[in-house]
């Protein structure tokens, strides 16, 4: 999976959470990824849920785990725990959806047919 830039209270960093940082998350909180986006989204969340989203992903983004685990624990302190919500949530629904936005599918109105170069209309005769 592709890292995904987010601007968040900490600056603006690459987040990604491949398979060795999802197992790492199910270790940490005790629960699976859905499991920690649903508590998250329900505001049933424990505090690992918020800390280990943001933190794995910042580690999947390429920023060290000597950085990246006290960067979230600092923003923690400076702004507390609910200001990690979103960006935890964020993180996790990249992770377990991909971009929200990215349609699958060809667009709409694509025509994969050959065409001869003119359209049946203006082969017609037009009525006099």
């Amino acid at each position: 999976m592709e890292a995904k830039s987010i601007s968040w209270i900490g600056g603006q960093h690459a987040f990604v959470l491949n398979i060795g940082q999802l197992r790492a998350l199910q270790t940490n909180c005790n629960a699976g990824p859905e499991t920690v986006l649903a508590r998250i989204a329900t505001g049933t969340w424990f505090i690992d849920d918020l800390i280990e989203p943001i933190r794995l992903g910042l580690i999947g983004g390429g920023m060290e785990n000597a950085e990246a685990g006290p960067k979230v624990l600092h923003m923690l302190e400076l702004h507390g725990a609910y200001s990690l919500k979103l960006t935890a949530h964020d993180v996790l629904t990249h992770a377990l959806v991909g971009e929200v936005d990215d349609p699958v599918g060809e667009p709409d109105g694509v025509n994969l047919q050959e065409t001869s170069g003119s359209s049946p209309s203006s082969t017609k005769p037009e009525p006099q």
